[in-house]
């Protein structure tokens, strides 16, 4: 890998590190969901720092490139992500449908004890 590669992989991974940190630090997102994209960002700082390991780990497992092996864990990585946040989404509808569904109830339940009075 040139050098100029590895430094601007390097500082790229930096930079998304920062990135994540300053949106926890400014309560614009938690901890609990940006733990993934930290570990990614150190996970891409491993490799740009040692790219020979992380190319005898690709050859070991079939891969002819770096780059190759690159591409293909980090869309694998992106689609668990993705499918992880569509379950939370799909979860998060059924609970706010629930949640309608109750306030209706009371707000019906309510007018019913007004009418009463």
């Amino acid at each position: 890998m040139p050098i100029q590669l590895k430094i601007l992989a390097i500082f790229l991974a930096v930079a998304f590190f920062v990135f994540i940190i300053n949106l926890i630090y400014r309560d614009r997102a938690e901890v609990r969901h940006m733990r993934k994209w930290i570990l990614f960002a150190i996970i891409i700082l491993i490799g740009a720092m040692f790219p020979e390991l992380t190319a005898k780990i690709a050859y070991f497992l079939g891969f002819k490139t770096l780059m190759s092996f690159t591409l293909f864990s980090s869309t694998g990585l992106l689609f668990l992500i993705v499918i992880r946040l569509q379950i939370s989404v799909i979860g998060a509808e059924s609970r706010l449908k629930l949640l309608t569904q109750e306030l209706s109830i009371l707000k019906k339940r309510v007018k019913e004890l007004e009418d009463d009075k």
